[in-house]
């Protein structure tokens, strides 16, 4: 099916390029972004879409060239001054990983040409500059954030730009607000204001649209989203509007395996309307099981960043995995700068199965380059297509559809237009 859904994307190229560009003009893409796809090999689609990304460290080295040139182009086109670029991560000084990924993205910048720093907006650190050794052997300056006559600065300069790579989940931090240097991506898509409901309605009206000019049914690339809010996970009357709206999401994915011959039971993500790392969501195979939720799994739907309780839920349809590496199954994760594809890599999870998601404890990273792969005879990969190219014409286009997406959504937060269910 994959196969067949590629040829028509190879063949239909120009028009596609045509489409996006149409529907991309005015638009300012996010600088950074990533997608989570999975490939069900009747079904490929976007699961999440991350505006904040922290795994550039995972990037190989030719995929981090790539990214480079694309934060060069990015800040000549919107920040055509700016030589001196400031970080502004998470508050994670203790997450090594994450910090791996804030040093990478420092390396990407000063591969463009550009000098960069790490501002530090939590707590005090214990003196600044506060120099991190990382696991990769590499060391990660961090100075205190401050801010002086409207604008942000650190120890060592003043920059002209920010990159943000804090998804501001309790709020834009007010040392942000309204600064006097451009800040990339907007505060405005942090967690605070984003909804991952408005963004898979957009995102699926893109995909409709494309799908009807290539004469593919737009559900190949889309999952069956309904959306929930209010809901008190302890109440079950709300219990119960969650389990009706996973018996739509199963009763249309039902009619859908049956109209294209598929032999498997569908089943639904119950996941946080907002919020990444995973958190807050649990998958089922009937409405029952939401019915019947035991301690632990109301706590996995109410686990989130910083301790908050989520009240607002997505019932969304599963897209199982097929691909694997060594018998476990995989993910590709994509990266995107300025709304192009930069690479990325593989989440492999040994604990999970076809059906879970893998963005969990325990999942690993594993390189995109195949040639990566077999170098350090990690054992086999297999993509269930004919080409491992058919996969990524499809994914690529996806991952850049979900950009998109969410350049719209800052655009209709922007203007304060109504969003609707």
């Amino acid at each position: 099916m994959i196969n067949k859904l590629a040829k028509k994307f190879k063949e239909n190229s120009k028009l596609i390029e045509g489409w996006f560009e149409t529907k991309a003009e005015g638009i300012r893409l996010p600088i950074t972004s990533s997608v989570d796809i999975r490939n069900a090999g009747f079904k490929i689609t976007v699961v999440d879409t991350n505006v904040f990304p922290a795994g550039f460290n995972n990037l190989c080295n030719n995929f981090s060239k790539i990214a480079a040139q694309n934060f060069k182009k990015y800040f000549e086109t919107n920040a055509p001054k700016a030589k001196k670029v400031l970080i502004v991560p998470e508050t994670f000084t203790r997450n090594l990983n994450y910090l791996e990924n804030v040093r990478a993205m420092q390396k990407l910048l000063q591969l463009a040409k550009l000098e960069a720093a790490v501002g530090f907006l939590g707590e005090t650190l214990p003196q600044n500059p506060h120099e991190v050794s990382l696991p990769s052997g590499e060391k990660l300056v961090l100075e205190q954030l401050e801010r002086k006559n409207g604008a942000l600065q650190v120890k060592s300069f003043k920059p002209d730009a920010i990159l943000l790579n804090n998804d501001c989940s309790d709020g834009i931090p007010e040392i942000l607000q309204n600064v006097s240097q451009p800040i990339f991506p907007s505060p405005d898509l942090g967690w605070h204001t984003r909804r991952k409901k408005h963004h898979f309605i957009i995102y699926c009206q893109l995909v409709e649209e494309l799908g009807k000019a290539l004469d593919i049914d737009c559900w190949h690339f889309c999952p069956i989203t309904y959306s929930e809010s209010n809901v008190d996970i302890e109440n079950q009357q709300d219990l119960e509007r969650l389990a009706k709206r996973a018996e739509q999401v199963l009763g249309r994915a039902k009619t859908k395996y049956t109209k294209y011959g598929i032999n498997e039971k569908p089943y639904v993500f119950v996941k946080s309307n907002v919020g990444t790392f995973g958190l807050g969501l649990t998958h089922v195979e009937s409405p029952d099981e939401i019915l019947n939720l035991n301690r632990k799994g109301r706590q996995k739907l109410t686990s989130a960043k910083g301790g908050g309780k989520p009240t607002e839920f997505l019932i969304q349809e599963g897209i199982p995995t097929i691909d694997s590496l060594e018998g476990a199954p995989i993910e590709p994760v994509l990266y995107y700068v300025g709304g192009e594809s930069v690479g990325g890599f593989f989440r492999v999870h040994e604990k999970k199965d076809d059906r879970a998601s893998l963005n969990a404890p325990g999942a690993r990273f594993e390189c995109l380059c195949f040639h990566k792969i077999k170098e350090k005879k990690t054992g086999e990969l297999v993509l269930h297509c004919e080409d491992h190219e058919d996969f990524f014409t499809i994914a690529r286009w996806l991952g850049k559809i979900a950009t998109l997406a969410a350049g719209l959504e800052e655009k209709k937060i922007n203007t304060s237009t109504s969003l609707q269910v």
